[in-house]
């Protein structure tokens, strides 16, 4: 497009020039001309007057030419000069230099004077030498874009045509056959996006299915092992010291097993209608969940600072718990050393924990660390709030957005 636009300009440019050089020849070829038939009619007769051609006129000296000539150029100069141009003033001369057969010199003058131009020919001049090359260069241009803009938006559109319909694609419609566009290139293009649109909504459905199959088929175990870890307590396992350290890593695992299907199993759900939601005291209902995990931090160097408002908040409380859980729990169990500050009001829930994991027999009992704080952002989207990450060293920070 703008190699275009530079040739109508320049095209536009080279014209007008053309057009002004093409004036020069023609006083030239007037010249030529003039001289031409007055050395014929010499030849004819010796005494033939010299030339007077409407704006030419013949000169038989340098001395009787116009004093503007001989201000600028010497005989010489004109001599050597196949034509001399001269400028004075409103006054234009071409001067030619004619040998006749006698040895003599004769001199040609085509003068034209700018003030005798009428209205008419400046109109016609400032028509045919100004506002033509103007008007045909900007309607050159105009049509050089608007061909452009139409080229261009015939060879993008197929390309537009497949961007909407890639952005269409949804499970619903993913069975349906692509498009059939213009360019093979674009059917390939789209045949891929579709297969891969395919194979990815296939994998998602196959986790859900693990998903919320495998946390069904965890439930029923570990109830199991969790009453019969409590009809063990009812029998004095705790009492005896030989079983106790065992017996408390049992009620950790089934304790964290059991938070770990019920996240899977919410996020599981296929149902899109809204949750139940009440309103609840935010400083007892922490200090449960606090409360619910504080063995994770048995036998550690930690201490646990809490900054808890009296307010209470509106959401689904079941799904806040879990969230909130998760997080509590994953800053628990990974930290060892240091500070745990938990913090709450109406609008956020805080946590923010030196993170390091153990290398000592402690990590056997994890889940793996960040599971919690993934289901939690997964979880935490189900009833319109945001987690923040924050991580600076060892100083790891949630934020939680409650909207």
């Amino acid at each position: 497009m703008i190699t275009c636009a530079v040739l109508v300009v320049g095209y536009t440019f080279f014209l007008s020039q053309y057009l002004t050089r093409g004036f020069g020849l023609f006083v030239e070829f007037r010249l030529e001309e003039v001289a031409e038939n007055y050395l014929h009619a010499f030849a004819e007769d010796p005494e033939v007057p010299l030339p007077v051609v409407g704006p030419v006129k013949g000169y038989g000296r340098y001395e009787d030419l116009h004093a503007d000539i001989r201000s600028v150029a010497t005989p010489e100069q004109i001599k050597n000069e196949r034509f001399t141009y001269i400028h004075k003033g409103n006054i234009h001369y071409e001067v030619c230099a004619v040998e006749r057969p006698d040895g003599k010199t004769v001199y040609l003058v085509f003068t034209t004077t700018e003030s005798e131009l009428s209205a008419e020919s400046v109109r016609r001049f400032d028509f045919y030498y100004l506002y033509t090359p103007i008007v045909a260069g900007l309607l050159s241009i105009a049509a050089v874009l608007f061909l452009a803009f139409r080229m261009f938006k015939w060879i993008t559109r197929p390309v537009e045509e497949l961007h909407e319909w890639a952005i269409g694609l949804s499970p619903e419609n993913l069975d349906k056959e692509p498009l059939h566009f213009k360019y093979d290139e674009l059917n390939n293009l789209a045949n891929l996006i579709l297969t891969t649109s395919r194979r990815l909504v296939a994998g998602v459905e196959r986790e859900k299915r693990f998903q919320k199959y495998t946390s069904h088929e965890l439930r029923t175990p570990i109830a199991i092992l969790q009453n019969n870890l409590e009809l063990l307590e009812r029998l004095g396992i705790t009492e005896d010291n030989r079983y106790q350290t065992s017996h408390a890593r049992m009620v950790k695992a089934v304790r964290n097993m059991r938070n770990l299907t019920t996240s899977l199993l919410w996020l599981a759900r296929e149902s899109n209608t809204p949750l139940p939601v009440e309103d609840f005291e935010i400083v007892g209902f922490i200090r449960e969940i606090i409360d619910d995990n504080a063995y994770l931090l048995e036998g550690k160097d930690v201490s646990l600072t809490t900054c808890l408002a009296p307010v209470s908040i509106r959401c689904p409380k079941t799904l806040a718990h879990i969230v909130l859980v998760n997080l509590v729990r994953n800053a628990f169990q990974h930290t060892y050393e240091g500070t745990i500050t938990i913090k709450a009001d109406s609008e956020q829930f805080e946590i923010s924990n030196q993170a390091e994991i153990s290398e000592g027999p402690a990590s056997d009992d994890m889940d793996g660390y960040g599971l919690g704080l993934q289901l939690s952002i997964q979880l935490a989207k189900k009833i319109g709030w945001r987690i923040q990450v924050i991580e600076e060293g060892k100083l790891f920070l949630v934020r939680v957005i409650i909207g």
